[in-house]
């Protein structure tokens, strides 16, 4: 018989005639008498927020070099045009997803006989009916691919157990699909972004070219003050554009600072946010995820857990540079906007958007709930956010904040 498509899509939420939009889908080709015969996976760049991190585990930095679904149409379809059948667990769920992709880049997606497996197994999430058959739930749920292998090989239990649903999945055909044009072949699998390690931040490889060697003692002088106050502004929303880098690099090649002075003061900055993170004992994953963001924007690399243990003992021993370029700033008055869903937590539980509204009004800030001309600050909960807020406040150049550097500010302590 023909294969069958068994098919999962993670999504930025749940109406696809809307905004939402695919995040990470995955097709597992099964043959019931044989099992799985091809696999494909690829996260997608949705070009907006990424919706419930919390729950398909993806942030806006994961998808940010991941291809436009226009980009994975061709592989898809590819998979999908011997298929018989499209199966999934809720399967009109992932099949209207991927009817509306296909629909914005001006294809119709061909249809296709469904069956899904939530109803034929009686009802119930994924892994619950997964252990009622006595199928391993192999991976994590919300991760398309582990959820279309378990979805295949629940289906291909239930249809060697039940002959009749066998011969009418038999019974179905192949559908039409059109001739695609390139691209092909643009695919990342999530497991890829956890083995990728990111490249030396341009704007450091500039300063190790354009900066001499030199002492890294304690003195202060003045451009090593501009210095480290403008290193502060710029990494407050968790990234260096091309227009920062070009300012610090320039900074401080005119002011005279050595490479191994700016090498000091980005430690220093490093060590202030261990020292702020490690000030209870205790390091939350969200603090570890600022830390390895730090020190990859700051030239160390993303540090490994023996090089965490060492930055955990060196803030304890080095002294912190006092130094008035980097003074507590006032927040009284200053109109504030949040986007994305807040990774920060307080005593374990995430911060919401309405807890984070009012702890912003409790230190006099004004909350607005859109992105205009006038606000002062937009506060992003993943520096690499395409959420249409963010969008509007670079073209308007409002000043952007990631979320941990913003409660610190605030002195409210996060998890």
């Amino acid at each position: 018989m023909n294969p069958l498509a068994v098919i999962d899509v993670e999504t930025t939420g749940l109406n696809p005639y809307r905004h939402d939009r695919v995040v990470e889908v995955a097709v597992v080709l099964l043959v019931p008498e044989d099992g799985i015969q091809a696999e494909l996976t690829t996260l997608v760049n949705p070009g907006r927020d990424v919706g419930p991190t919390s729950i398909h585990g993806l942030t806006a930095s994961d998808l940010f070099d991941a291809p436009r679904f226009a980009d994975i149409a061709a592989d898809l379809a590819e998979l999908l045009r011997p298929s018989a059948a499209l199966i999934g667990h809720n399967v009109r769920f992932d099949v209207s997803f991927l009817q509306s992709e296909y629909k914005r880049i001006g294809i119709d997606m061909p249809l296709y006989a469904t069956f899904d497996t939530m109803a034929l197994a009686g009802g119930g999430s994924l892994s619950t009916c997964c252990a009622e058959h006595g199928i391993s739930f192999d991976g994590a749920t919300h991760h398309a691919l582990h959820d279309a292998r378990a979805a295949a090989h629940l289906l291909q239990k239930m249809l060697l157990q039940n002959p009749r649903l066998l011969g009418q999945c038999a019974s179905c055909h192949p559908s039409v699909w059109p001739t695609f044009p390139p691209p092909y072949g643009r695919l990342l699998p999530r497991e890829r972004i956890k083995s990728v390690t990111p490249a030396v931040p341009s704007y450091i490889q500039r300063l190790s070219e354009r900066l001499s060697r030199g002492s890294a003692d304690s003195s202060l002088p003045e451009g090593e003050v501009a210095y480290r106050g403008l290193l502060w502004r710029v990494l407050e929303d968790g990234r260096v554009d091309e227009s920062e880098s070009e300012s610090l690099v320039d900074l401080a090649t005119n002011w005279g600072i050595s490479f191994d002075r700016v090498n000091a003061i980005h430690l220093d900055y490093l060590l202030r946010l261990v020292r702020a993170a490690w000030a209870d004992r205790h390091i939350s994953d969200n603090e570890r995820r600022e830390l390895q963001l730090a020190a990859r924007l700051l030239g160390f690399g993303t540090p490994t857990d023996e090089r965490f243990l060492d930055l955990l003992k060196l803030q304890e021993t080095k002294p912190i540079v006092d130094t008035p370029s980097i003074p507590g700033e006032d927040w009284i008055g200053k109109s504030v906007c949040f986007t994305g869903e807040c990774n920060c937590s307080i005593g374990g539980q995430i911060i919401s958007r309405e807890l984070a509204e009012q702890m912003a009004v409790s230190k006099g800030l004004e909350v607005r709930s859109a992105v205009t001309k006038k606000l002062e600050v937009l506060v992003v909960a993943d520096p690499n956010t395409q959420s249409s807020k963010a969008k509007q406040a670079q073209k308007y150049g409002i000043r952007i904040v990631h979320e941990p550097a913003f409660w610190r500010a605030l002195g409210i302590v996060v998890d």
